[in-house]
């Protein structure tokens, strides 16, 4: 069982490192799905995606919509725990997926807690950091990300 478990972590580290800093942008999306994330159609992933989760565990919870647009170095942390701290007794570890609507923007930088849903049509800003979900046809900024925006029903109707 340990060896298969280390057989599949190994795959999963080589899709994962292709997937990430391959210079075609086909591939890396090839390869994210191929580890079994969610990623529509017409999608684009700049270089350095950096998504936190285990090689062994459920990896289908995230979800990346249609003609969505990752920037370089995006961190998506669809798990997070505090390792071997005493810390990990009083907090149990976060494992929650992370939605991205279609028509999306992720500038470069930005960071995504987990269990985070961004809703379609959205632009986060470079280097915010979403810690709440964001509604459909927002713009947010900022540490933590706010929403300063929303998207006017004109531009909507013209962009659909």
């Amino acid at each position: 069982m340990r060896v298969k478990k280390y057989l599949i972590r190994l795959k999963c580290a080589f899709l994962y490192k292709v997937g990430v800093h391959f210079p075609h942008v086909k591939i890396r999306i090839k390869s994210l799905r191929a580890l079994g994330y969610e990623i529509g159609k017409d999608a684009y992933v700049a270089q350095d995606l950096n998504v936190t989760v285990s090689y062994v565990e459920n990896r289908s919870n995230l979800t990346i919509g249609d003609r969505c647009s990752i920037g370089p170095r995006v961190i998506l942390a669809i798990s997070s725990h505090s390792n071997s701290s005493r810390l990990k007794e009083m907090l149990p570890p976060m494992k929650k997926g992370i939605t991205i609507g279609h028509d999306t923007w992720l500038g470069a930088g930005v960071i995504v807690l987990p269990g985070i849903t961004i809703g379609e049509m959205c632009v986060i800003g470079a280097g915010s950091v979403v810690t709440k979900d964001i509604p459909p046809y927002s713009i947010a900024v900022g540490n933590p990300a706010r929403v300063i925006k929303s998207v006017k029903e004109k531009m909507r109707d013209t962009v659909l």
